[in-house]
């Protein structure tokens, strides 16, 4: 997959398996999908978190963090939790650490990390 941050075709998907012990979605019907996506040139990284409920309800986290900075994160309530796609993504949350902030202020916070990244990594 091609690195949104540096523009290599570098960047890895890893599924994420939790231990059973870790989580108790199973006892409730509810399902959840993990992967975490890294970039073997600049270091760029995200989690993704797929939840689906026993009723049907589906929603994915994106988490990005990078060293000890504030932890950016964004949740789509989706309509559809077969075809995963922006089309069916019926609300975005918007998350720096705790704080809920709107998409530009999200935005412009992901574009400096990964302006940051690609200049330590030209550098």
């Amino acid at each position: 997959m091609k690195c949104k941050t540096c523009g290599c075709e570098s960047l890895r998907p890893m599924q994420v398996v939790f231990d059973e012990d870790e989580t108790d979605l199973d006892v409730l019907g509810d399902e959840q999908e993990s992967r975490f996506y890294s970039c073997q040139v600049c270091g760029d990284n995200w989690l993704s978190v797929k939840e689906t409920t026993a009723d049907g309800q589906c929603t994915i986290t994106f988490v990005h963090q990078m060293g000890t900075s504030p932890v950016l994160k964004r949740v789509a309530h989706m309509s559809n939790a077969i075809v995963i796609d922006d089309d069916n993504v019926e609300e975005w949350e918007y998350f720096l650490g705790d704080e809920n902030i709107d998409e530009e202020s999200w935005e412009e916070e992901l574009s400096d990390r990964r302006e940051t990244l690609r200049s330590t990594c030209v550098n």
